[in-house]
């Protein structure tokens, strides 16, 4: 490589791991020195390879490169980390748009609980396999105030008994997607079977 200290083996690892595609994208460029441009090219390769859900920022993939010996332009890498840390937040309050429906304090209905449930695991698959979980613990955090709040209003006299058992269903529901999402489609397709369930709702159409 270009640059490289004389006499300095470079290892080829295997691109199936993300720092391991890193490294081969840098070893491809042939440059000792890394900025914006090399960090550009490298980025890409990684949401070639494992989707955008799993894009990598300029200052997570910088410190592989610097483990292994690349010179950093320091001000570039962090200018370029800044800007796009800064449009990485811009997006994400984008696609948690719509969920701000569990911040509002107001009782949800059954079906808006469960297609807000969805949106949150849609956002929990698409980060699952990114280093940068921001997007995850957000959703997380979201639905946590959702069962907070639907807790809340399962004990408000103001509200009707069967809107306070929504309620206290509801809370359920977020408490069961919190602690294990990846069940919880197959968990509410039999909850919606049960006898308890159908005699509660169901049978008074209340969703």
């Amino acid at each position: 490589m270009e640059g490289m200290e004389p006499g300095r083996r470079r290892r080829k690892p295997a691109p199936r791991t993300k720092r391991g595609l890193i490294i081969d994208a840098w070893d491809r460029l042939g440059r000792a020195m890394v900025g914006e441009h090399e960090l550009r090219e490298i980025q890409g390769s990684v949401r070639n390879q494992f989707g955008a859900g799993a894009d990598e920022s300029p200052a997570a993939i910088a410190r592989v490169l610097a483990d292994e010996g690349a010179e950093l332009r320091h001000p570039e890498v962090i200018e370029f980390d800044a800007r796009w840390r800064e449009a990485k937040i811009e997006k994400d309050s984008g696609q948690l748009k719509g969920l701000d429906e569990l911040l509002s304090g107001k009782p949800l209905r059954l079906r808006k609980a469960e297609a807000l449930i969805k949106k949150l695991e849609r956002l929990r698959q698409r980060t699952e396999n990114a280093d940068d979980q921001s997007e995850a613990r957000q959703a997380r955090s979201m639905a946590i105030s959702g069962r907070q709040t639907a807790e809340l209003l399962a004990k408000d006299k103001e509200l009707n008994e069967l809107q306070r058992a929504e309620q206290t269903e509801i809370a359920e529901w977020f408490k069961v997607w919190i602690q294990t999402p990846i069940l919880f489609a197959d968990w509410l397709e039999l909850r919606r079977r049960s006898p308890e369930f159908r005699k509660k709702f169901l049978t008074k159409k209340s969703s």
